[in-house]
């Protein structure tokens, strides 16, 4: 690059220009990544911390699984709060689910249960028989158990092989061996 070129447009009125243009198109991209970062956010809605940042935190929501910056929080949650945490986004303000957050982390089992419970899931129900581009809907969600339909049939369904915040009318796929939730 011509570097003489570049300190005569540095000095003329075109520099002017170019500078308010960057200018303009920072404050734009700003607004824009602080106008998604409000369109994320929904009234009455549970968020999981799924990491933090150097800005804030890194949400998660739980209906949609979309996950997004936040920056704006009081920076005494921002040190109190915790990856997998709940918050819930209520009067325009992020507030910590303290019993919620308690009973995630009591329905997390070691990966050694999982296991046994996935694999005597799959021997006493044939699942991987089942086409693999089936939907399955909750259709009651029990304290232990849920009960899932498919075509015609239904399915009961340990709650461990579920997705934590999966309710009543969440539709769900069977992709390597877990179910998740479908978008």
């Amino acid at each position: 690059m011509n570097l003489e070129l570049f300190n005569n447009l540095r000095n003329t009125k075109e520099n002017n220009f170019i500078q308010n243009f960057i200018n303009e198109l920072s404050k734009e991209l700003k607004k824009g990544k602080l106008n998604m970062a409000i369109e994320m956010k929904e009234e009455n809605t549970l968020y999981q911390v799924v990491d933090k940042s150097v800005n804030g935190i890194y949400l998660k929501n739980t209906k949609t699984n979309e996950i997004f910056e936040e920056t704006n929080l009081p920076q005494e949650m921002q040190e109190t709060i915790e990856n997998d945490y709940i918050l819930r986004y209520k009067n325009g303000e992020y507030v910590f689910e303290e019993e919620l957050t308690d009973n995630f982390f009591d329905s997390l089992v070691s990966m050694k249960e999982y296991k046994e419970i996935q694999e005597q899931f799959i021997n006493e129900n044939n699942v991987l028989e089942i086409k693999p581009y089936t939907i399955f809907k909750i259709e009651t969600h029990g304290k232990d158990y849920s009960i899932l339909s498919y075509e015609d049939k239904t399915i009961k369904v340990p709650n461990t092989l579920i997705p934590y915040f999966a309710d009543e009318g969440t539709e769900l796929k069977y992709e390597e061996g877990e179910f998740k939730k479908i978008r």
